[in-house]
């Protein structure tokens, strides 16, 4: 599938997880949202301007591992990313060691999307819509399909650019 089949400039929203390639950064995580995944990804690989501080001068070589679509509004898709990057709830509290790294941001990801709220942020209840989740084929395995709501489905492999 071609990613400009499901994306354009006014949305969707997506929630997306990237990981570092360089051997030097392998094992960096960073977790965002965006209604442009391919600029975005652009941005953290600095090719163009913009991204978050925290991937600049990591040596690029970012790539998307997870991509959630289905999101009905910003809103939403920023709740959804919040609560990725902290599982548990709460907001003071460090990654516990089981949810950092790309393993552990998918063991994350496996308790988050089964949840009926992300945060009270949110104006539409994660049974209401439709969630998709794409995971690149070396982490597809490592995802829980066990007792998943029915309004999410898992595929493998992440759209291309």
């Amino acid at each position: 599938m071609e990613f400009s089949q499901i994306t354009n400039d006014n949305g969707p929203w997506y929630c997306y997880f990237l990981r570092n390639t360089q051997p030097k950064y392998r094992g960096l995580t960073y977790i965002g949202s965006t209604n442009d995944p391919k600029r975005r990804l652009r941005q953290h690989n600095e090719e163009i301007s913009g991204g978050a501080v925290y991937t600049h001068g990591r040596g690029g070589g970012w790539e998307i591992y997870a991509l959630l679509t289905g999101f009905p509004n910003h809103v939403n898709a920023l709740s959804c990313e919040w609560r990725c990057k902290k599982p548990t709830g709460n907001p003071r509290a460090k990654p516990l060691p089981e949810h950092r790294g790309v393993k552990g941001r998918i063991i994350g990801l496996n308790h988050v999307i089964r949840l009926e709220q992300w945060t009270g942020q949110c104006t539409v209840k994660n049974c209401e819509f439709p969630i998709t989740v794409y995971l690149a084929s070396d982490i597809y395995g490592l995802f829980d399909m066990m007792g998943l709501p029915k309004n999410v489905t898992v595929l493998e492999g992440i759209p291309g650019f």
